[in-house]
C-alpha cells in the first residue's frame, strides 16, 4: 500500500472507525467510511451510553492491549471526560469459572495492581447498596483499575478527528453497502442500497455482525445479540447507587455504575442469535434484528424475566422497575474470541476487520493501529496468526468466557409488536 492507495471501510463501528483514524493519521489521502448511519453508527455494538474498559483477560495479547488502551482512556484529550475508574467485580456462577481464574493469573503476571478476590459477602460489605444474596457469584474478583468509557460519545469523537484528517463518511442509503464488486483480480469495491458503486484498490470490511452476510467467511464469524435495558431512578437514588462499582456476573448478567442523568443500566449474558437468509448475498447466517430497524418490537419476556430475577439477586429493590430503554446489542463472535484480522485469502483487495466478540470496543485508541499495521503487513506475526483467517478451527472452549448456548430468537414468543402502540415500553 502507498499513501494514495484508495480504501473503502465499511462500517462506522469501533473496528471501522479506529482503523479509518489511524490510517489518517499516517497520512493516507483517500479513505472512505461507508456505513448507513451518520457517526457514532446507531446499530454498532459501541454507540451506547457506556461500555466497559477493563484488562482481565485469561489471554496475554488482549489483556496487554487492555493495558496499553486504558493507558489512552486516561491521557487522550479526545476521550476527556468521558472515562471513569470505579473499579468492577468479575465473577461466575460455573461455566465460566476458569475464565475467571485465567484471568486473576494473567493480570497478576502482568503486574496489575489490587486484585482481591471477595466473597460475597465481602462485596456487601464493601459496597452496602448490594442488598442481594448474591446467589450464583461463586468466585469472584475486585479490580479497582477497571472503568467505563462513554462509549457512543468516544466513537463519535474519534469519527470527527477522523475527518478533520481528510477521511470522508457516507451514510444514509448511499453508504449502506448491500453488495460487494468482484472482478478476475478480487474485490473491487461495493455497491450500496440506492445503486451507488464505489471502486476501491482495498476495501476492509468493518461491518461487526452484519460481516457474515455480506461476506461469506466459512463459517468463521456468527452475530449475536445480548439484551440491554435502562432503569430511570429518581435523584436521591442516583446519590445512592453512585459509587457502586462495575458488576459483571459472566453467566448471569452485568450492571453498570449509575450516571448522571440517573439511568441506571443492566445487561442479559446469554446471546441471541437470529438465523435467515439475506436477500442480496443469499448467505444463510444469523443476521441482526435490531430495535431501530423494528421499533415495535422488544425484548423477549422469558429474557426479561431472566433479567429481573438476576437484578433480584443483587438489587432486589429495583427487580421489578420499568425498564425505560431496551436494546438488542449485536456483535460477530469467532468460535475462540479472537478477531478475525486478516486479507482474504481468495479475494485480491478485501480484507477483514471483524470479529469482536463482545469485547472490542474497549481497545478503541489502539486497536486500529493494529489494524493499520496488518494492512502494512508489520503486524507482529504471532498475533497475526492469532487473528488470521481460520474455518473449522477446533477450539478448546473450557476457558472462554460466556459459555451459555445461544437462545434464537424465533424460538422465543412474544417479542414481536410488544411494545405499546404509543411507542412506550411493553409492559411483562
Amino acid at each position: 500500500m502507498n499513501l494514495d492507495t484508495k480504501i473503502l471501510i465499511v462500517g462506522g463501528g469501533a473496528f471501522g472507525t479506529s482503523t479509518a483514524y489511524n490510517l489518517a493519521q499516517r497520512g493516507y489521502r483517500s479513505v472512505r467510511v461507508l456505513d448507513r448511519y451518520a457517526a457514532p453508527s446507531l446499530d454498532a455494538a459501541s454507540t451506547d451510553i457506556s461500555k466497559i474498559i477493563r484488562s482481565d483477560y485469561n489471554e496475554p495479547l488482549y489483556a496487554a492491549m487492555g493495558l496499553e488502551s486504558i493507558a489512552a482512556w486516561r491521557t487522550w484529550d479526545m476521550f476527556k471526560d468521558l472515562y471513569a475508574v470505579p473499579g468492577w467485580i468479575l465473577s461466575a456462577a460455573n461455566l465460566s469459572i476458569p475464565f475467571v481464574e485465567g484471568s486473576i493469573e494473567t493480570s497478576t503476571r502482568l503486574g496489575v495492581q489490587g486484585l482481591e478476590r471477595v466473597a460475597p459477602d465481602q462485596i456487601r460489605a464493601k459496597f452496602p447498596q448490594i442488598t442481594g444474596e448474591l446467589d450464583g457469584w461463586e468466585v469472584n474478583v475486585w479490580n479497582p483499575t477497571a472503568g467505563w468509557a462513554k462509549s457512543g460519545e468516544a466513537l463519535r469523537r474519534m469519527a470527527l478527528a477522523a475527518q478533520a484528517n481528510g477521511v470522508q463518511y457516507i451514510s444514509g442509503d448511499r453508504g449502506y453497502v448491500r453488495k460487494l464488486v468482484f472482478s478476475t483480480e478480487g474485490c473491487r469495491g461495493v455497491v450500496t442500497q440506492d445503486g451507488t458503486t464505489y471502486e476501491a484498490d482495498v476495501v476492509i470490511v468493518a461491518a461487526g455482525a452484519w460481516t457474515p452476510s455480506l461476506v461469506d467467511v466459512g463459517g468463521q464469524l456468527t452475530a449475536k445479540g445480548h439484551a440491554v435495558a435502562h432503569i430511570q431512578l429518581t435523584p436521591d437514588e442516583t446519590r445512592h447507587y453512585r459509587s457502586l462499582p462495575i458488576l459483571d456476573n459472566l453467566e448471569l448478567g452485568y450492571f453498570l455504575p449509575v450516571q448522571e442523568d440517573g439511568i441506571f443500566k443492566l445487561a442479559h449474558s446469554q446471546f441471541i442469535t437470529n438465523t435467515e437468509t439475506d436477500p442480496v448475498s443469499g448467505i444463510t447466517t444469523s443476521i441482526p434484528h435490531t430495535f431501530v430497524e423494528n421499533p415495535r418490537d422488544d425484548l423477549p419476556p422469558e429474557i426479561e424475566r431472566t433479567m429481573r430475577r438476576n437484578l433480584r439477586r443483587v438489587f432486589p429493590e429495583l427487580a421489578d422497575r420499568p425498564f425505560c430503554f431496551t436494546r438488542l446489542c449485536w456483535d460477530a463472535d469467532t468460535a475462540d474470541r479472537h478477531f478475525l484480522v486478516t486479507p482474504h485469502p481468495d479475494l485480491q483487495g478485501l480484507f477483514l476487520a471483524t470479529g469482536g466478540s463482545a469485547h472490542g470496543f474497549k481497545f478503541l485508541p489502539v486497536l486500529g493501529r493494529y489494524i493499520a499495521d496488518a494492512l502494512e503487513g508489520t503486524l507482529d506475526q504471532e498475533i497475526l496468526h492469532q487473528w488470521r483467517w481460520r474455518p473449522g478451527i477446533t477450539v478448546s472452549a473450557d476457558n472462554l468466557a460466556h459459555l451459555d448456548p445461544e437462545i434464537e430468537l424465533n424460538s422465543l414468543r412474544g417479542w414481536r409488536c410488544r411494545r405499546e402502540e404509543d411507542g412506550g415500553l411493553s409492559k411483562l
